[in-house]
């Protein structure tokens, strides 16, 4: 071998020194690796079943590729050192040879081994050094690097899949506990449930991830799902209570509003009208007092995590407040009556003394007796409103017995 083919040779041995470099530097990267290695801060993972079987086998070798690796640098190193002192013009045979040697015969020394005297001869050595080629421990790397690359890759794509569905699992568990509580509903047994269950397939996961069975997903996600569900369910319903609550606040105003509007007209058809039979007495404050004491009562059952008695409660509530509403605008409407049949007969006596003004017939004697004794009755308190709509008929009739004209 010429130094020509020499220095392609090395040339060849850099480029493959940096593939392998690289490669290995990646296959290190991988967080798999260094977990099972307990490598750049990791500790090293307890394997078990069916991972430790294909694993523990290969560990082995990969820490021997990394030394390996570091034996065929050293080695092709020391041929670039060699060559360095070599001359291009008449280079001694036996320098080119040195190199030649240390890149294409056995010189990288593996391990000595220590023979027993029981099977040495007398003129046997007492070690043996096992030496191979830079080729073939390149081979023999290649080897190795696949075989680790797999396994580290397979354990690799288990981690990655499964552990963050096992962590989105545990984040949804801890909301809906968080939701539980919120909601004080006791999902205790359920949740530490859960809890357990993911406690043991992490441990499966982290030990034995090649030999962890991917049903537990399929089986824990519509248990998780049908609690969501539930609490889903009772949050819309309290939800809908809390503003049942909102709601009667807004009827018991109403009422009390309503109420009081019906005691006025109460109090002034008293006052205004004589006859007294066809007034509605309003609610009396203690119906009222008692509506107000059970809704504060409802609500701080509710406050306190009661729910469906309150919800019960409050249907009932919502339906007696309605009812009081109701009645409350027929007693309004009642009282309010007379009065309003007071203003009319006003407004029509006034519409009719004005017609029979503009007609020349203001002067009547009746018309005019009439329309004092109505005008009497009518701003007089309190008021006959029998009386009142008797003087007021008679006097339309009259007029409307006269001729258009005169």
């Amino acid at each position: 071998m010429n130094l020509e083919e020499i220095d392609q040779l090395l040339a060849d041995w850099k480029l493959k020194l940096d593939v392998v470099g690289q490669n290995l530097i990646d296959l290190h990267g991988i967080s798999a690796y260094q977990r099972l290695c307990g490598v750049s801060g990791f500790c090293k993972v307890e394997l078990t079943g069916v991972t430790f079987a294909r694993v523990n086998p290969v560990l082995h070798v990969m820490n021997e590729l990394f030394q390996n690796f570091d034996l065929l640098v050293q080695t092709i190193d020391k041929a670039v050192q060699l060559r360095c002192l070599i001359p291009r013009f008449l280079a001694p045979p036996q320098k080119i040879q040195e190199v030649e040697d240390l890149l294409t015969k056995p010189s990288i020394h593996l391990s000595i081994e220590t023979i027993p005297l029981a099977q040495r001869g007398l003129l046997s050595a007492a070690q043996t050094i096992n030496a191979i080629t830079p080729q073939e421990l390149l081979k023999l790397m290649t080897s190795a690097f696949q075989a680790a690359k797999d396994v580290v890759l397979a354990v690799d794509e288990v981690w990655s899949r499964l552990e963050p569905s096992l962590i989105d699992i545990d984040v949804e568990t801890r909301q809906l506990q968080h939701l539980a509580e919120s909601l004080n509903i006791d999902c205790t047994e359920e949740i530490a449930g859960f809890t357990h269950k993911l406690k043991l397939q992490r441990a499966k996961i982290e030990s034995d991830p090649l030999g962890v069975n991917e049903e537990f997903l399929k089986s824990i996600q519509p248990q998780i799902m049908k609690l969501k569900l539930m609490l889903d369910v009772a949050r819309q319903q309290q939800e809908s209570v809390r503003f049942g609550f909102i709601t009667a606040r807004e009827y018991l105003s109403k009422l009390h509003e309503i109420h009081h509007q019906a005691e006025v007209a109460y109090d002034e058809s008293k006052i205004k009208v004589a006859d007294h039979s066809k007034l509605h007495k309003p609610l009396a404050f203690e119906e009222i007092q008692a509506l107000e004491v059970w809704l504060d009562r409802l609500e701080i059952k509710f406050n306190e995590g009661l729910f469906n008695p309150v919800r019960v409660g409050l249907e009932n509530w919502t339906a007696k407040v309605k009812e009081y509403i109701a009645k409350e605008k027929n007693v309004y409407a009642a009282n309010k009556a007379p009065i309003e049949l007071r203003a009319e007969l006003r407004g029509r006596l006034d519409a009719l003394v004005a017609k029979a003004l503009a007609r020349g017939f203001v002067e009547d004697v009746v018309l005019q007796e009439l329309a004092q004794q109505a005008k009497q009755i009518l701003f007089t308190r309190p008021t006959p409103l029998d009386q009142a709509v008797e003087l007021v008929t008679k006097y339309e009739k009259r007029l409307s017995n006269y001729p258009n004209s005169r």
